[in-house]
């Protein structure tokens, strides 16, 4: 009977990380156990399982062309990236709330710009997805031999225990050139294909280099989950099997 005891001693004493880290994540919904890995650090990102490209259209591109406007270019080594609202405090607006006076990032005046009427099959995938508001959705470009250097959008405070209730970065390839890469700092490159959806773990460093003779666009949605917490959870739940990650 002793030597039954020990035994059990002995397997309780070499449980697997993973199995620590499962019985601690008891009780805890998806998006909460996909966050703490962001915050934690290790998981530098998430290919959603869902397609952007029926919502891209050359000639929404086209139209929405002439608003970008430059963002952050020059700043910190960064050349040749600009940047358009769909969704925020105007279209040429593409930074945070507190650039333009307002101290509360959730509760700015955010709205759909009248950009929504240049890019319709864009403004109905967003409409669409799990996310009961949005802060600023943006196109971003970023020119052929552009770069956007080493850097994190860590808020410099605490963050929420609960990111579900802040805003989670949506990021979107509507055109990603083969010569173009983004790198996670410690986990290398993302495997951007055109049409891809993923979520970046940006507290994390990351930058990127076009090195095509053609821009990079994509669109980055700050998305505050709220009420739709389920939606947003199948979709977490779909993605993690789809990328064969179990946590």
């Amino acid at each position: 009977r002793s030597d039954k005891k020990k035994k059990g001693r002995i397997n309780i004493m070499i449980m697997s990380n993973k199995d620590i880290e499962e019985y601690h994540n008891i009780g805890l919904d998806t998006a909460t156990k996909v966050f703490n890995k962001f915050k934690d650090g290790t998981l530098p990102w998430l290919e959603l399982d869902i397609d952007f490209k029926p919502f891209i259209d050359s000639k929404e591109l086209d139209s929405v062309a002439p608003y970008y406007v430059p963002h952050r270019s020059d700043e910190y080594g960064n050349k040749g990236w600009s940047s358009c609202c769909l969704h925020g405090l105007g279209m040429d607006l593409t930074e945070v709330a507190g650039q333009y006076g307002y101290k509360d990032e959730l509760n700015a005046p955010y709205d759909w710009t009248a950009l929504t009427e240049n890019a319709p099959l864009a403004t109905k995938f967003w409409k669409q997805f799990p996310a009961e508001r949005y802060s600023r959705i943006r196109f971003m470009k970023l020119e052929a031999h552009g770069q956007i250097e080493w850097h994190d959008d860590h808020p410099k405070y605490e963050l929420p225990e609960d990111l579900c209730d802040y805003l989670i970065p949506i990021n979107v390839a509507l055109v990603n050139p083969a010569l173009c890469y983004m790198e996670v700092k410690d986990h290398g490159l993302v495997p951007w294909r055109n049409g891809k959806v993923y979520l970046i773990n940006i507290l994390k460093k990351h930058r990127v280099q076009n090195n095509s003779n053609s821009s990079r666009i994509h669109m980055i949605a700050q998305a505050h989950i709220g009420n739709k917490r389920n939606e947003f959870n199948e979709l977490l739940d779909r993605s993690l099997k789809k990328n064969g990650i179990r946590i």
